[in-house]
């Protein structure tokens, strides 16, 4: 791109136009910007979009022409086309390996932007402590499994969620976790639930064994996971709003009061761990029936508000229906499809809630059982200190049946290995293969990393070599001082 003169009389390259749709003149709109420095007049020609690495053109022979137009993230073809004559040829991509789908939690992104953004507080602690050269290794093995098409890690909103109200900016966190992820995000828990309930409970009413294929398209949102990430690609959505973040820590806020307080009964409590998951399993029905009248109360009380005062200043969550609503609904309409008559609705719906035994086929409230289980019996072995959230049990309940591997903390990897002795086979999760790893076996993902991308076949490695050039997994280590840079406020 160059930059260009602009005659005073001409049109203004910024393309504004006055009420009667004729160009304004570029003296009366950007013509001080321009020559105060503060802005820039460029030109922008087809050759911008071509880039390396060059070949010799096969049309003009011209050396070091051939260069590949930039590429759009998704497509299953390339095209390389001369700066000199134009000559194109459209190349398509060879049919990828099926990439890996690991899940990152929070804290490993965190710790990835203390590395790399020098101005961080904790940047010197994070680079030259006793994880230093972890968090290294991990980044390197994390962008030529990433580059090579070889993995995706995807986001969620538990990404955004966690960064939002962290001491992250927002923005930067964004730019790293989307970098891993090509921008591909899972459902939150609340969708994977009752996906895998509506499943469950259609067969449960015609008596017949559910199966779940655990295919990670299935929790994607309408994305292609598998599909070869290259060039250019959009990213939509910016920081969250200030009514978004005031919500979010509200019900943080109440989260961390409602663990606080369930961790000191647990503690008080012995109760032995399979019946502990049971009553964590059979307490969805209650939970959900409980929500759900708690939201008619608070809707009903609202609309008697703003009856009395118009001015009333409603809150979010008194219009926005709870996740219980929505699965209740969607339980109703699949009981009608089956012919359940009307008046037998909440008997029927209460009757599968009771069923432990058939709600243990559900993996998300499998899982989640376990997990809640494992959190009790730590604090009644004497852990004094109580999660603040339980972000890490819904995000493993939801993902771990999809994923190839999870990098999770140490406390939640804890948790779903070590189960009692006596804790009963169709509790224990064998049937998830899914390979769990944290900071215990740091070395180990790394090295789990390295070996799947080095399986990959060779026509789709010359593939990437010819778009991207021999060295294109090269770590990108300025990503958040690139990042910082393209965000910084414009000064004027």
């Amino acid at each position: 791109m160059k930059k260009v003169k602009v005659g005073r009389n001409e049109p203004c390259p910024c393309g504004k136009r006055n009420k009667a749709g004729k160009p304004i003149k570029f003296k009366k709109c950007c013509w001080d910007l321009v020559q105060s420095g503060k802005q820039s007049v460029i030109s922008f020609t087809r050759n911008d979009l071509i880039s390396g690495p060059y070949k010799e053109c096969p049309s003009c022979k011209q050396p070091k022409s051939f260069g590949v137009f930039s590429p759009i993230s998704g497509h299953s073809s390339y095209t390389r086309e001369c700066t000199e004559c134009h000559h194109e040829e459209h190349i398509k991509l060879p049919k990828l390996k099926k990439k890996k789908v690991v899940y990152l939690d929070q804290f490993v992104i965190s710790n990835l932007i203390k590395l790399l953004d020098t101005s961080h507080p904790s940047h010197e602690r994070i680079k030259n402590g006793p994880l230093g050269q972890f968090w290294k290794d991990l980044f390197v093995a994390l962008e030529k499994a990433s580059k090579s098409q070889a993995l995706v890690c995807p986001d969620s909103f538990y990404h955004k969620d966690e960064f939002s109200t962290g001491g992250i900016d927002f923005r930067i966190a964004k730019r790293l976790y989307e970098h891993f992820s090509h921008g591909k995000t899972l459902y939150p828990s609340s969708i994977v639930e009752r996906f895998q309930i509506q499943h469950h409970f259609a067969n449960w009413l015609g008596n017949k064994k559910s199966i779940f294929t655990f295919d990670p398209q299935e929790i994607a949102f309408g994305q292609d996971l598998n599909e070869w990430e290259i060039g250019m690609r959009v990213s939509v959505g910016g920081s969250p709003r200030p009514d978004e973040l005031r919500n979010l820590k509200k019900v943080n806020a109440t989260t961390e009061q409602q663990l606080a307080e369930i961790w000191r009964r647990w503690q008080g409590e012995n109760v032995d761990f399979e019946t502990r998951a049971k009553e964590e399993l059979l307490g969805l029905g209650k939970g959900t029936m409980q929500a759900v009248r708690n939201f008619i109360q608070r809707r009903a009380t609202a609309m008697q508000n703003i009856a009395l005062d118009p001015a009333y200043n409603l809150d979010i969550e008194d219009v926005i229906p709870p996740p219980s609503s929505e699965l209740l609904e969607h339980l109703m309409r699949v009981a009608r499809g089956k012919g359940v008559p009307e008046e037998k609705l909440p008997e029927t719906i209460g009757r599968y809630f009771g069923d432990a035994e058939a709600l243990l086929e559900v993996p998300y409230l499998k899982i989640s059982s376990v997990m809640f289980a494992g959190l009790a019996r730590t604090a009644s072995l004497g852990e004094k200190k109580p999660p603040k959230s339980t972000v890490d049990v819904q995000f493993i309940s939801s993902y771990l049946p999809y994923c190839d591997a999870m990098f999770v903390d140490k406390q939640s990897a804890r948790i779903l290995r070590e189960l009692p002795k006596n804790t009963p086979v169709y509790l224990r999760l064998n049937e998830f293969d899914t390979k769990i790893f944290c900071l215990n076996e740091k070395e180990d993902f790394v090295k789990y990393l390295d070996e799947i991308a080095k399986e990959l076949p060779k026509e789709q490695m010359e593939a990437l070599m010819d778009v991207e050039g021999e060295s294109f997994t090269k770590p990108y280590w300025s990503i958040i001082e690139h990042e910082k840079a393209r965000t910084k406020p414009n000064k004027i």
